[in-house]
């Protein structure tokens, strides 16, 4: 396919985590949920300023991590406002899916608080590791949610690539917490433990590094494949209807899951393993897909706070 959109290549590994389709259970249960709103009113941070974009460290787990936070142009400390945690792929870093996303200028316009946690270059998948990750994610929501004006009806997760995995993975692990997710080039299988919640995924047919088919990965687990992975999403979101697909470019269709219980969306294009619409290539040399894959992940968030 011909596309006009300017790219560069950006050189970041696959997903490493031991299993993709299944097995897995969610993150122990009993870890208290988030509570939000508490830093409403109070004055930023000596490190905070509005349209800025910070690095900050956290302990979590008795580790040192740490994550990066863009408080929106138009934040009013006065107005809970939404939160998207934004994960990076295999290999890469907060400040680089930041770039990859296009969330900054977005969060600026929209007002939501952009959240980039960093996995230190990778969101592993060992059942320890999930754990950890979990909480490690846990605290940043309740970090920034006692310093900024959070809705915590309104806190999404999207994420690329293996962070695409640690963003569906949240969707099971800490469904308190999240209220939609958005996985690109990478989505977990829910397990019978998981429950409703609203999802929309990207995927490439081209991808060669998640196969868009299904297989194996790198030896390191195997994938089913992205539309059977979405279905098994919508039997866990109660979806009964038949899916409709519609053609919504040249190279891209949207297949919506009917008769869900929480939105059942697949956008999948003709492009590899890539954020639609962005122009940051990584992980392959296909072109990225013609649509802004941000934009729409965005309208999908806003239409799906907790209720």
């Amino acid at each position: 396919m011909k596309l006009t959109v300017a790219h560069f290549v950006t050189s970041i590994m696959v997903c490493s985590f031991a299993l993709l389709a299944g097995g897995a259970e969610p993150a122990s249960p009993g870890l208290a949920p988030v509570s939000g709103g508490s830093g409403c009113g109070k004055s930023l941070a000596a490190d905070l300023a509005v349209g800025k974009t910070t690095t900050r460290a956290i302990a979590s787990g008795g580790s040192n991590r740490s994550y990066v936070l863009h408080v929106p142009a138009i934040y009013d400390a006065g107005k809970p406002a939404p939160v998207v945690l934004n994960f990076h792929g295999f290999g890469g870093n907060a400040a680089q899916q930041n770039d990859i996303s296009g969330f900054v200028p977005m969060s600026d316009r929209e007002g939501f608080i952009l959240v980039s946690p960093d996995g230190g270059g990778a969101w592993r998948f060992l059942q320890s590791a999930r754990d950890v990750n979990t909480a490690f994610v846990r605290d940043v929501v309740a970090t920034v949610s006692t310093e900024l004006c959070v809705d915590p009806k309104r806190i999404f997760a999207a994420g690329k690539s293996q962070g695409g995995f640690m963003s569906s993975w949240l969707g099971c692990a800490a469904a308190d917490v999240v209220a939609a997710i958005a996985p690109v080039s990478g989505i977990y299988e829910p397990t019978e433990n998981c429950g409703p919640i609203p999802i929309i995924e990207f995927h490439g047919q081209s991808d060669s590094l998640i196969p868009f088919r299904g297989g194996r990965v790198l030896g390191l687990g195997s994938f089913g494949g992205a539309v059977a992975v979405m279905e098994k999403w919508a039997h866990t979101n109660g979806c009964t209807g038949t899916p409709e697909a519609v053609q919504i470019t040249p190279h891209v269709q949207r297949v919506t899951y009917r008769g869900c219980k929480a939105a059942t969306v697949h956008v999948i294009t003709e492009a590899g393993h890539t954020w639609p619409g962005t122009s940051v290539r990584e992980g392959d040399n296909s072109l990225p897909a013609d649509l802004p894959a941000s934009e729409l992940i965005w309208d999908f968030f806003k239409a799906h706070p907790k209720q």
